[in-house]
């Protein structure tokens, strides 16, 4: 059950790169979007790894568990999976020390998103909550 929640929260934080790909003019460069400062900049927390997934794959339940344990440091798991185009998309997914989750969507090497999305949810207690908040293009 929690595999499927997971998939649709990646469509809720995908869903503004899906609404706005379809606005752009002709496709992007990969690699030509600067990777902006309030994601360069962030704090650095304990990580849970960094996977990458094929299409169709899910997120492992040891991956999340490690999020759903992050004590009060926090923590933070990077997840590459591909467009349905086969473009690498990275998604941040941040347990934030204090309380609350953000997420960062890092779509610069997608050919027809070409963005970077930021997800913050201060009141989030789990992965589940972030499909609650609301993103926007960094």
């Amino acid at each position: 059950m929690r595999r499927g929640r997971v998939a649709g929260i990646m469509l809720a934080l995908c869903a503004p790169v899906l609404v706005t790909a379809g606005c752009a003019a002709g496709p992007v460069a990969p690699g030509s979007v600067p990777t902006p400062s309030q994601f360069t900049d962030r704090a650095e927390l304990p990580s849970c790894g960094e996977i990458t997934l094929a299409q169709g794959d899910e997120i492992p339940d040891a991956d999340l568990d490690c999020l759903d344990e992050a004590g009060a440091e926090g923590a933070e798991l990077a997840v590459t999976r591909p467009t349905t185009e086969g473009d690498p998309v990275t998604e941040y997914y941040r347990v934030i020390p204090g309380g609350g989750w953000e997420a960062y969507l890092d779509g610069s090497m997608d050919r027809y998103g070409g963005q970077w999305w930021y997800t913050d949810c201060p009141d989030a207690t789990s992965i589940e909550d972030l499909a609650t908040c609301r993103g926007a293009a960094l």
